[in-house]
């Protein structure tokens, strides 16, 4: 039998840890050719909140890295900002929670926070999603972008 010293097995017991709790240090699911390639977004706000479709606008327009488009239908993406706090109306047949939303139910956007999603806007499937903090229609620090500008930074970096 082979005898570890507890040094060795304290490192691998680190990264045992480490990796387990990855995930869990605001990781963000790495972004797919749709997004790359994307040029234009639709904005959903699902929120209540106007004053956060316009901040978000605002950014869009500030970073210029997508266009705004008409319609869904015209869109390369839908952008959509969600607090969890709307009523949604589910189409016969459907429940809420179920694996046609785009969204599943046990994704919980933390109170006091907005949910920033890209969507496909054929098929309504998460592409990508993070949070950030907001109170009511106001953003409490940073840009509600700043997670996707992050994102598309971290891409960038990896593409070199």
């Amino acid at each position: 039998m082979r005898r570890y010293s507890y040094a060795r097995l304290g490192n691998l017991f680190l990264v045992f840890v480490g990796v387990l709790a990855w995930p869990a240090c605001g990781a963000q699911k790495p972004l797919t050719d749709a997004i790359v390639h994307a040029h234009s977004v639709f904005i959903e706000n699902e929120t209540g909140f106007n004053e956060l479709g316009y901040e978000l606008t605002l950014e869009l327009s500030k970073w210029g890295r997508f266009e705004l488009a008409e319609s869904r239908e015209k869109a390369d993406l839908i952008l959509r900002l969600d607090n969890g706090n709307h009523v949604r109306a589910v189409p016969e047949g459907q429940f809420p929670g179920s694996a046609s939303n785009a969204i599943s139910a046990g994704e919980e956007i933390p109170k006091g926070h907005t949910r920033i999603s890209l969507l496909d806007p054929k098929t309504d499937a998460l592409l990508w999603s993070d949070t950030h903090k907001t109170e009511g229609g106001k953003v409490k620090s940073g840009h509600l972008l700043d997670g996707l500008r992050e994102a598309f930074d971290n891409y960038t970096k990896s593409q070199r």
